[in-house]
């Protein structure tokens, strides 16, 4: 296997190697890169690992998910490895590189900015690629939704622009953990900064969309992904709870009837959470 760069500790590589391995034997040469993000990369032990699973062409089955994942990507997975779970977000490569090229709405680019990890690339093309995807989607976050010209502390900068890309979709994480993401890798948030300052042209920095128009399109898709996850994710309503309760501290449980059929029965449930604030 290629791209596995080392580990904070033997136990994490361990299970995200196997992860990776798992994702090899499902996808085979389809795979082109296997990309660790989120909050277990930052160090969180307990949380679902996040990963990013990028393919040169979708699997003829089922027909439904390739076709889904044509319409809207990622299509969303879980994983399960020794009686842990990760999330995997299943696109092409070129659909990625499509998305944080010219996508209006921040939800590829501001992603693929943060720090990242490759367990997994087919050849060094894809690696190269996924490093113009990163310095692209850095570039995209800083010149369209931070402060123009980019100014004061970063870390006023950065708190700036993790709020308002997290207000462009339905989150259920708490201010709190804004601030975490920036103090987990403040060096790397900090260099991208400088970097961008010293680089950036001002005829660049005054081309942006209006942000009321990001957000409302974000939002939009957002609520249309997790309509989406219910047909790709094996257990997408306990997900879905597992995941406010540990952002939001909500805690609802979900009857037999709304776990099996979640598209028919489920919809009280969102508006609930909706209603006492889980979602932002």
């Amino acid at each position: 296997m290629r791209g596995v760069p080392p580990s904070r500790s033997p136990a994490e590589g361990s299970l995200i190697a196997k992860f990776a391995e798992q994702l090899v034997e499902r996808y085979g040469e389809r795979l082109d890169a296997v990309i660790l993000y989120g909050s277990y990369l930052r160090g969180v032990a307990d949380a679902m690992p996040d990963l990013y699973v990028l393919l040169d062409e979708y699997p003829p089955r089922p027909r439904l998910h390739r076709w889904l994942g044509g319409l809207l990507p990622p299509n969303v997975h879980d994983l399960a490895v020794d009686g842990r779970r990760a999330k995997i977000s299943v696109l092409r490569t070129h659909q990625l590189l499509k998305a944080v090229t010219l996508d209006l709405h921040p939800y590829f680019w501001a992603r693929f900015a943060q720090p990242n990890r490759i367990v997994f690339y087919r050849n060094e093309e894809i690696r190269q690629r996924l490093a113009a995807i990163a310095a692209h989607s850095a570039q995209r976050l800083m010149a369209e939704v931070g402060r123009n010209p980019p100014s004061g502390r970063p870390v006023d900068f950065w708190r700036e622009v993790f709020a308002r890309t997290y207000a462009a979709e339905m989150r259920s994480e708490r201010p709190s953990k804004r601030e975490a993401l920036y103090a987990a890798n403040q060096a790397y948030y900090d260099q991208l900064l400088q970097d961008f300052r010293n680089t950036a042209k001002p005829n660049v920095l005054r081309h942006r969309p209006p942000w009321a128009l990001v957000q409302a399109t974000g939002k939009a898709l957002s609520a249309l992904r997790i309509v989406k996850s219910a047909l790709t994710f094996a257990a997408p309503v306990d997900y879905m709870l597992w995941k406010l309760e540990r952002h939001s501290g909500i805690r609802l449980k979900a009857t037999e009837r709304q776990r099996r059929y979640p598209l028919l029965f489920a919809w009280p449930l969102v508006w609930r959470l909706y209603r006492l604030g889980a979602f932002h």
